[in-house]
């Protein structure tokens, strides 16, 4: 009985360090996948304000 005790003790400290270890990968994945998409939104509004400038500046 002791022997499944500890086994099972075990087997939960494994299953906490795996689960914390794939949780830190999910947010760093997250993270970085965020990163990516407010680049893209910035490079998107950067590109339409130059459009923008660049049609007042033909208009004038």
């Amino acid at each position: 009985m002791e022997n499944a005790r500890a086994l099972d003790d075990r087997l939960r400290k494994i299953i906490r360090e795996v689960s914390d270890s794939t949780g830190q990968e999910i947010k760093r994945d997250l993270v970085q996948e965020l990163a990516r998409l407010v680049n893209e939104n910035h490079t998107r509004e950067i590109y339409d304000l130059l459009n923008s400038l660049n049609r007042a500046l033909k208009k004038i």
